[in-house]
């Protein structure tokens, strides 16, 4: 069986820090749209939200700008959510290829003085979904 580009990339100490750049950054713009999309927020709304430029919120979401934790917080504050990470160690990529070394939690904090609604579990997407797993609220 032909060894797979995703086999041949983490070979290497600098391949598999670049696919793990490129993951995360998929996984977080990929949230975001789905996070937008649920809410029937547009890239517009967005960048008002933030006080930015619809540019900027497309550069953001086209994975061209590098987002900092700082930015991807303001994002998640922008949508009403709150953002929470986790992680999985080398030797999860190596057990499951579909599962992710970084998930990227988003609770809904509702309106003001409510408490947040927490993920309750991760469910794995459609298969026709890029993205292989998706939080759970209830």
């Amino acid at each position: 069986m032909p060894e797979m580009l995703r086999e041949r990339l983490i070979k290497t100490p600098e391949g598999y820090r670049l696919y793990q750049q490129e993951r995360a950054i998929l996984e977080a713009t990929e949230l975001i749209c789905k996070i937008m999309d649920d809410a029937g927020v547009s890239r517009s709304q967005l960048a008002e939200r933030l006080g930015k430029s619809k540019g900027y919120v497309t550069q953001l979401l086209d994975g061209h700008a590098n987002m900092t934790i700082r930015t991807l917080s303001d994002v998640f504050t922008a949508l009403s959510r709150t953002l929470h990470l986790s992680d999985e160690g080398q030797d999860a990529l190596q057990r499951q290829p579909i599962q992710v070394a970084l998930v990227v939690f988003a609770a809904d904090i509702g309106s003001y003085g409510e408490p947040p609604r927490w993920p309750t579990s991760l469910a794995l997407a459609p298969p026709d979904s890029r993205r292989t797993l998706m939080p759970v609220l209830e």
